[in-house]
């Protein structure tokens, strides 16, 4: 029997499927059995040659371009395999032939949740040799961080050290992807294995997941954004706080936009009008000079600063660019010192310090732009149900305002909504991301952990289950700096709570006593609970910082199991990684 003959795909259960790992087990043994007892005639049959497409994705960039590349692919005669990286095999890299990655980077240089499995075990002793295997990596960064696309480098760089070979070579996209994209899956359609076989195994099992319903496409998307109108701009702080935490609505109404409880919203900002003029004003442009558009076309470069270009994020790049108009002995040595010097500089700078630091004259406006990188949008989850407020999306957003090396700064994007008003309009898409959902089974009970405007989905996931009657117990743990004036929603959660679903409310407000209690404190004063819940089949979420929170939750969550199932710190460790693996720890963070 030839190769083409007997190269079967068996599907299996997607990870997020309603179903237990031993259900899941159960259910893609007998859909191997079905597919490999089938004639030839019977079973699915591969258009072209194989092509796996991994995907390791925190917000859903790298989910959405893997998808997007599986079109590509099949449109280019193979047959594409779109894979989470967390349902991938291990056992299959020894035989793979040809592998394409798609993977983002969040934290602190670490993998998404999803590619932390296949990472571990690759950077492992048990990882096998690779020398049969041509491979090829997307990473999804900002140059602004100094651990840029560490994630995608760390594969790349193992999978070499494996005995792997490029198939084409590996890009590191900045935060406007598309184009690089676009020339980068040429490539690799290019170079691809294009045998009938593609070099795959006979049988491939359980490794393409079964279609789960995608969004309806849309007239509106990233590149097609909806002009939203604001219904209602609220600041949910009291007075006394040292925040400013913006509820936002607007009207979805006519867009054709759908959105599920676990989406982001994508925001195009607007830069803030008194930067872009200081910035004209040490430049020594009028803003009436004529700039390329990064859209296409030519406009006014006051629009330009206004809406298109990036003028707060300070890279290695654009000082690179800068540094020889200066030609300034301390940015010279700056740039030669090498990278923790120049790290520890860029740390709380904007582009507006080394223009004033080191001043110096650009050649052309079209010059000074060609420094500058596209303003990209942001994502923000969103913090409605569209069961609850159908036609509307809404936000929690903290406006981000502070000091730095003597200057008052602000985040773009979050005092840029914080400042408008009904009836403006914002530019946004949405981001759909398929593995933070409430639990598909409506009885499954919930424990969310979401401080500050971490609280968002949580808002959203508890309007939807109490749109659709869902059974499940729901039990929230929210923290902020002070409970007379940093509880957000709180009127809403006391209210969900006397109805019936909102079952459990702990809260921790940091700044009220003389010891600093978070969040995770108050999970480990409930361990006894928190483990009763989840050995009765609870999911877990997280929504938040990256950088500490969430890592505190994690430390904490493993010792709750640690302490309350009485078998310690390893058994803790494969609970956590049963929970990751049946979808039931699942985590929005940033």
């Amino acid at each position: 029997m030839s190769t083409t003959e007997s190269t079967l795909t068996v599907p299996c259960v997607p990870g997020n499927a309603p179903f237990t790992s031993e259900q899941r087990s159960w259910l893609n043994g007998m859909l191997a059995g079905i597919f490999s007892q089938a004639p030839a005639s019977q079973a699915p049959q591969q258009s072209g040659p194989a092509l796996p497409i991994l995907y390791g994705s925190q917000t859903g960039n790298a989910e959405s371009l893997a998808r997007q590349a599986a079109k590509a692919a099949k449109a280019g005669g193979f047959t594409p395999e779109v894979i989470d990286m967390e349902s991938y095999p291990h056992e299959q890299l020894a035989t793979a032939t040809q592998l394409v990655i798609i993977t983002s980077t969040y934290g602190e240089g670490e993998p998404p949740d999803n590619a932390k499995p296949l990472h571990d075990f690759l950077h492992g002793a048990q990882a096998p040799r690779l020398d049969k295997l041509r491979y090829t990596v997307l990473g999804l960064g900002d140059s602004n961080y100094p651990d840029f696309n560490r994630c995608a480098k760390e594969f790349d760089q193992r999978l070499s050290e494996l005995g792997a070979q490029r198939l084409c070579e590996s890009v590191y996209c900045d935060v406007d992807f598309e184009d690089a994209y676009a020339q980068w899956f040429d490539a690799v359609l290019k170079a691809a294995d294009k045998s009938p076989a593609g070099g795959a195994n006979e049988v491939t099992s359980t490794v393409t997941e079964l279609e789960s319903p995608q969004p309806q496409e849309t007239g509106h998307s990233r590149k097609n954004p909806f002009p939203a109108p604001i219904l209602e701009n609220l600041n949910l702080n009291r007075e006394g706080s040292l925040k400013e935490t913006r509820h936002l609505a607007f009207s979805l109404e006519g867009s054709g936009l759908t959105y599920e409880a676990g989406d982001a919203l994508g925001v195009f900002p607007r830069n803030c009008p008194e930067l872009v003029a200081e910035i004209l004003r040490i430049t020594g442009f009028d803003g009436d000079e004529s700039v390329p558009n990064p859209e296409g076309g030519d406009i006014p470069l006051h629009l330009a600063l206004s809406e298109h270009y990036d003028i707060t994020g300070l890279s290695k790049l654009f000082l690179a660019h800068y540094a020889p108009l200066a030609d300034h002995p301390e940015l010279n040595e700056l740039l030669a010192d090498g990278n923790d010097r120049l790290d520890a500089f860029l740390h709380g700078r904007q582009i507006i310090d080394p223009l004033v630091q080191f001043p110096a004259r650009f050649g052309s406006a079209r010059d000074f732009v060609g420094t500058l990188k596209k303003l990209s949008p942001r994502l923000y989850s969103i913090s409605s149900s569209p069961k609850a407020h159908p036609g509307e999306v809404h936000l929690t957003v903290g406006a981000v305002r502070y000091e730095a090396h003597g200057r008052a700064r602000k985040g773009v994007c979050s005092t840029f909504l914080a400042g408008l008003t009904p009836g403006d309009t914002v530019s946004v898409f949405v981001q759909p991301n398929r593995h933070f959902k409430p639990p598909a089974q409506a009885e499954r009970p919930m424990i969310m952990v979401g401080p500050g405007t971490g609280i968002a989905p949580f808002r959203a996931f508890l309007q939807e289950r109490q749109a659709s009657a869902a059974r499940g117990r729901n039990w929230l743990f929210f923290g902020d700096q002070r409970r007379g004036c940093d509880f957000l929603y709180e009127d809403q959660l006391t209210q969900m709570q006397s109805g019936g679903y909102l079952h459990r409310l702990d809260t921790a407000f940091s700044r009220d006593g003389t010891d600093k209690v978070y969040v995770q404190h108050r999970m480990v004063e409930q361990g006894r609970e928190l483990f009763a819940w989840l050995e009765e089949g609870a999911h877990f979420y997280v929504c938040g910082d990256a950088s500490r929170m969430a890592k505190d939750v994690d430390a904490a969550l493993h010792a709750v199991i640690s302490e309350h199932s009485g078998l310690g710190e390893d058994h803790a460790r494969h609970y956590v990684d049963i929970l990751r693996k049946e979808k039931r720890y699942v985590r929005d963070v940033y």
